[in-house]
């Protein structure tokens, strides 16, 4: 198969051309990986907050119940 000088230089360019496709790509899903990195600690730290005020809100309705002078009984009340 002969190939002329015109062909090369299409192939030429469209090597060049995903390169650059490649790179932008590559910075793309680099930034994204950085933001979702951020979003996962975000998220701990909301669950976390979470968990806490669930477990308040929790203390705080067995002491409206009366319930937590029961559960406590085993500390000495």
């Amino acid at each position: 198969m002969f190939t002329t000088d015109e062909e090369i230089q299409t192939l030429t360019s469209q090597l060049k051309e995903l390169s650059v496709q490649i790179a932008v790509m590559t910075a793309k899903h680099e930034a994204a990986a950085v933001t979702a990195r951020k979003f996962a600690q975000e998220l701990d730290v909301l669950r976390n907050k979470q968990s806490f005020i669930t477990q308040q809100l929790h203390e705080l309705e067995l002491h409206q119940s009366g319930l937590y002078m029961w559960e406590n009984i085993g500390d000495g009340g």
